[in-house]
């Protein structure tokens, strides 16, 4: 007798069934955890720093630098001492996001992001300045005029020096610019001259003098490097150059009546500059009105109060009042307002962090505020 044998039982619609059950899950899961790191800060947090004000606080990336008449000393976005460096009585510095350029008298110190001095030594004269890049450090010494400039590595090693090109002239900044820094340029007034006359010197480190342009006599306050560009500002127009020195007239901006107080240069795309009204930052910084300027994006806001001073993070535009910190991205018709949690009214605006936090004093207290993010950061 044939035996019949029992058809198996099909399991695939359940396996189906299941695997579509899990696949709904986990997109709950998804789209939970997207909305939470969506969802935008509210509140804005405070640390206070354990230093008084002066005029010496710098932001330094994430951290905060202050000299207090001996040393520096480094400090965390939360007000913890990272390290100390001491350098004497009248010292300066001057800083990237990694690394610092101090000076006192004659000796200069290149001082890494965890406080080691990887160069100090006499340069033989007073220096009046230095200034940080990528790679170089830039120190002016000698008289006011006719100083030499001199360019070394961050190790100490010395790679230029210029003394020439500033004949009877005093070196007013320098700084550096190029993909890793590699260009340097100038800006030094002619103090002879029968009117006042602003000189722009760009130059190739270790190389040569590139370029030298009379900037004639508006006073040039802030040089920029955006998208192989010079933007040189003054009090009448944002002037462009190439690395060269060579000047695209078509590419000027007229800014007269109108200060740079704030900036973010991306690695890619354009440049975001913030102006005020010149006379709204002349004395004690009553800003009631801002301006963008951004590739061929030039835009205007109306503040909802009186602000101590304003900055550009993440392409957005935030402001600072005595209690009060407003936020507006470029697009935007009004400013989101987020109470400041200090213990009293703030009077100045320092500066911001490379992540995201301001510093702002209340007499002589100094805070660390961290900036309300809008949704999908």
């Amino acid at each position: 007798m044939q035996q019949r044998v029992k058809p198996k039982p099909n399991r695939w619609p359940s396996v189906l069934i299941l695997l579509g059950i899990l696949a709904g899950i986990t997109a709950v899961v998804v789209l939970i955890v997207t909305l939470a790191g969506q969802r935008s800060v509210t509140k804005v947090t405070a640390y206070r720093l354990p230093c008084e004000y002066n005029d010496s606080i710098k932001p330094f990336g994430s951290n905060v630098l202050y000299y207090d008449g001996v040393s520096i000393h480094c400090m965390s976005n939360t007000g913890a001492v990272r390290w100390s460096f001491q350098l004497g009585a009248s010292a300066g510095f001057d800083c990237t996001d990694d690394v610092v350029a101090a000076w006192a008298g004659n000796t200069i110190y290149i001082i890494d992001q965890n406080g080691n001095s990887t160069y100090n030594d006499n340069l033989g004269d007073p220096i009046q300045f230095a200034r940080a890049g990528k790679q170089y450090v830039a120190a002016v010494i000698g008289a006011a005029t006719s100083p030499r400039l001199l360019v070394k590595d961050h190790l100490g090693a010395h790679m230029d020096e210029e003394a020439d090109a500033y004949d009877g002239l005093m070196i007013l900044d320098v700084g550096f610019y190029g993909k890793n820094g590699e260009y340097m340029w100038t800006l030094a007034l002619d103090v002879y001259g029968t009117a006042a006359n602003t000189i722009l010197n760009t130059f190739e480190v270790g190389k040569m003098n590139t370029g030298e342009v009379s900037l004639s006599n508006a006073i040039t306050y802030a040089v920029l490097y955006e998208n192989s560009v010079l933007r040189v500002i003054n009090t009448r127009k944002m002037l462009s150059f190439n690395y060269r020195g060579t000047e695209n007239t078509a590419a000027s901006v007229l800014v007269y009546g109108w200060r740079l107080i704030g900036s973010e240069v991306p690695e890619k795309g354009n440049a975001l500059m913030l102006f005020a009204p010149t006379a709204q930052t002349d004395s004690d910084f009553d800003i009631r009105e801002l301006r963008l300027i951004s590739g061929d994006t030039d835009r205007r806001y109306s503040l909802p109060n009186t602000c101590l001073g304003a900055t550009v993070w993440h392409k957005n535009v935030y402001a600072v009042s005595a209690d009060t910190l407003y936020r507006a991205a470029p697009a935007d018709n009004r400013f989101a307002s987020y109470s400041l949690p200090l213990s009293k009214p703030a009077d100045r605006f320092i500066g911001v962090l490379s992540d995201g936090h301001v510093l702002v004093a209340c007499g002589s207290e100094v805070y660390v505020c961290t900036l309300p993010q809008a949704a999908g950061w």
